[in-house]
């Protein structure tokens, strides 16, 4: 009766596991069509040099996946999902980099839960992280991402 309780554990693992990877490629496959559609190039796992995170809460990521960067009317915008911290005490948000002309970008900021840090010429935003939460995860939903890159620079008279 051990064996069976211990093999049962060990298939459910298993399940969580597969059910997990089946999530991340979908929305790896959501992304990179939202990149397509949107005129950004998918990068996938490495953020590019010239955008840093020092000073900000993200600066100590564990990882980043489905980067997707472009400059669609004339403003560079990279947008990724980034985990920081490991195990249970992770925390997982969707980022969206704004390269920073000198005009004012505070329209597209598309949510009022979110929260913008400027480091350098880039303006960070992300809902911020709260102390309990409910949700499984903190990413955005591909179709929050998608209104929020395409939203950035279109009253700005740029492009």
């Amino acid at each position: 009766m051990k064996d069976f309780g211990f093999l049962l554990a060990v298939v459910l693992a298993f399940a969580v596991l597969g059910f997990r990877r089946f999530i991340d490629r979908r929305r790896t496959a959501a992304i990179r069509a939202l990149a397509i559609r949107s005129g950004f190039q998918y990068i996938g796992e490495a953020l590019p040099r010239s955008l840093s995170l020092q000073g900000t809460v993200f600066e100590r990521f564990s990882k980043v996946s489905n980067v997707i960067d472009g400059e669609p009317r004339g403003i560079r915008i990279i947008a990724f999902d980034c985990r920081v911290g490991m195990g249970k005490h992770s925390w997982e948000r969707s980022v969206i980099a704004v390269e920073d002309g000198g005009d004012s970008l505070e329209d597209a900021l598309c949510n009022s839960e979110m929260q913008m840090d400027s480091v350098g010429k880039w303006k960070i935003y992300y809902r911020p992280k709260a102390s309990f939460e409910f949700r499984v995860s903190g990413l955005s939903s591909v179709e929050k991402l998608e209104a929020c890159v395409n939203s950035i620079g279109v009253g700005a008279g740029r492009g």
